[in-house]
């Protein structure tokens, strides 16, 4: 059996499990895709568990993301200059580590028909996710690039390397009305604290794929539906090497986000 499964902390809503399950039943393979809760301490000894047991591979969310770096023997080029990782697979020498959401998110912009060019863009929140996303953007002529966290010290570091600015989450607001394009990299709903001071014309992007976009005037708002479905799509290819059924793995996660 291909034993896989997602780890993180809290994980209470998760997607993941039914969109690999129906994948795994498309394809006719033996596996099973488990939701892992892991508290930041019991890590180690999970990693030894899950590796006793055979697992192939893993998801990683929140709060593991950036750790499992120091838990690797081998990392892919792209996890290695975003500094996190969402996908771990299991090998005889060691773990080797992935960023599958640099890949969930271009093709989010992408199906979305989002063109940040020339555009200046707001992000709120900088860990593991907003990482990629800055990974993502900072291939793009951006007018000006905007990081901010509620962790000073993280929106500095994040925003040093990719040579964007920051700004305190206590102002905001002072920026929302000049900003085409705000991303909500962070944790919690911000629809209602971000979207009415808005420009119109601007667009509200939530990497978030728990929360439904709500419909306000002049903004368009888009979730990070897409983007769980594709970074899953290629974790799913790493895990079996065989290629993803797309379609049913949509299908999966619409069916479950009525």
């Amino acid at each position: 059996m291909l034993i896989t499964g997602i780890i993180g902390y809290p994980l209470d809503i998760t997607l993941s499990p039914r969109m690999h399950t129906a994948a795994f039943r498309a394809k006719k393979i033996d596996g099973v895709y488990l939701k892992i809760p892991v508290e930041p301490d019991r890590l180690t000894d999970v990693l030894d568990a899950l590796r006793v047991i055979g697992c192939r591979g893993i998801n990683v969310t929140n709060p593991h993301k950036e750790t499992l770096l120091l838990f690797l023997n081998a990392i892919s080029k792209e996890a290695k200059e975003v500094g996190a990782v969402n996908t771990v697979l299991f090998e005889k020498d060691g773990l080797s580590g992935y960023n599958t959401d640099i890949y969930g998110f271009q093709v989010l912009l992408q199906n979305a028909g989002i063109d940040p060019t020339g555009k200046t863009v707001l992000m709120i929140g900088a860990g593991g996710v907003a990482k990629a996303a800055a990974w993502v953007l900072s291939k793009q002529s951006l007018k000006e690039f905007i990081i901010t966290d509620i962790v000073p010290e993280k929106a500095e570091e994040l925003a040093k390397k990719y040579n964007a600015t920051t700004v305190s989450t206590i102002l905001l607001h002072t920026l929302l009305s000049t900003t085409d394009m705000v991303i909500n990299a962070s944790s919690v709903d911000l629809q209602d604290n971000v979207t009415p001071f808005m420009q119109r014309g601007s667009l509200f992007l939530d990497l978030n794929y728990k929360f439904s976009p709500k419909k306000r005037p002049g903004i368009r708002s888009i979730n990070g539906l897409d983007m769980l479905l594709h970074q899953g799509v290629r974790a799913f290819e790493i895990f079996t090497g065989e290629k993803a059924p797309v379609d049913i793995m949509k299908k999966a996660l619409r069916l479950n986000n009525d």
